[in-house]
């Protein structure tokens, strides 16, 4: 696979009331009632949805046959009338689309692309091109139930409003320090997964601020993925970690030794800030929507912790 160099980073334009936005379901099966809800949130946001064919399809795990996500996907961007596409859900089986999305194809089509889980890895291959894409809610997931941070996505799609700022109490400082950089990440198992890929996390052309979460990972895990990262390279440009609340990754209550304590081990001898309890993704708060590829700032003192937004994340 041939990645052309980049010349910058590519911002989608900003979507208006009004705008079409499509769904696909490039991983896992999808439920009819939660995605019918979803999309009823969409459109009360003022969107109009197009929903790709096939959307409900079922083989296995996944939705459907490989060529048919990679269709629903493509049709998706090609379609000049959509100007943003969501993701249904996440699940399993965006890994078989990797090897046959086309770099130069996709980077000529630039629009916003929300979703997170199993789409980290779409996430990873559409930053290797340089485009912007959006770690937030999904349309049968967190769209259906309400369970997301409306200003966060609002902003982060539309440019209204004020970018993401955590609140003092939001973030646990793990290691102080402050630094910015450009925002990258997703969902730590497929960060991990990711190495030794053709579109593994890469960091080290410039300073990044990586955003890594999970859910239900036991903290031996956590351990080992995190060190995965380190030595395959991954980790080379970043000056600052914050993550996300970690949702079921905590020991038992009876261990000896904390998510915390098992982060920061892992992390020893990184001198970087390090912070936890960024609400976004698989989370117990509202999912904050996060733009990838924007930069970014981390700012930790021994008792406090501070992540914001820097710059806009659309056109």
């Amino acid at each position: 696979m041939q990645w052309a160099a980049l010349s910058g980073w590519i911002r989608p334009r900003a979507l208006r009331a009004g705008d079409v936005v499509g769904v696909c379901a490039p991983a896992g099966p999808v439920n009819a009632v939660a995605l019918d809800k979803g999309v009823a949130e969409l459109e009360a946001l003022g969107f109009r949805v197009r929903r790709a064919p096939g959307l409900l399809e079922r083989g296995g795990f996944t939705a459907g046959p490989v060529g048919l996500r990679l269709d629903a996907l493509r049709a998706l961007f090609a379609d000049d009338e959509v100007k943003a596409v969501f993701c249904a859900r996440g699940g399993a089986g965006a890994a078989a689309l990797m090897p046959h999305l086309e770099p130069e194809w996709f980077r000529g089509r630039a629009k916003a692309f929300v979703g997170y889980s199993d789409v980290t890895l779409l996430h990873l291959y559409l930053n290797r091109l340089g485009l912007v894409t959006f770690h937030g809610p999904m349309v049968a997931k967190d769209l259906a139930t309400g369970h997301y941070d409306r200003d966060s996505l609002r902003w982060a799609l539309t440019g209204e409003g004020t970018p993401y700022r955590s609140d003092d109490e939001d973030l646990l400082s793990l290691r102080a320090g402050e630094a910015a950089g450009r925002l990258r990440g997703g969902c730590l198992s497929l960060l991990a997964a990711a190495a030794g890929t053709p579109w593994a996390l890469e960091t080290s052309g410039e300073d990044t601020i990586l955003f890594v979460e999970d859910v239900d990972e036991p903290p031996y895990r956590i351990d080992r993925m995190l060190r995965q990262l380190r030595d395959s390279g991954a980790l080379a440009g970043v000056k600052g970690i914050v993550f996300g609340d970690m949702k079921g990754c905590s020991p038992r209550l009876d261990a000896d030794y904390t998510l915390e304590d098992v982060v920061k081990e892992a992390l020893e001898g990184l001198d970087v800030p390090v912070a936890i309890g960024l609400s976004s993704g698989h989370s117990t708060g509202p999912n904050v929507t996060l733009p990838f590829g924007v930069r970014a700032r981390l700012a930790c003192t021994a008792d406090q912790a501070r992540f914001e937004l820097l710059e806009a994340a659309v056109e």
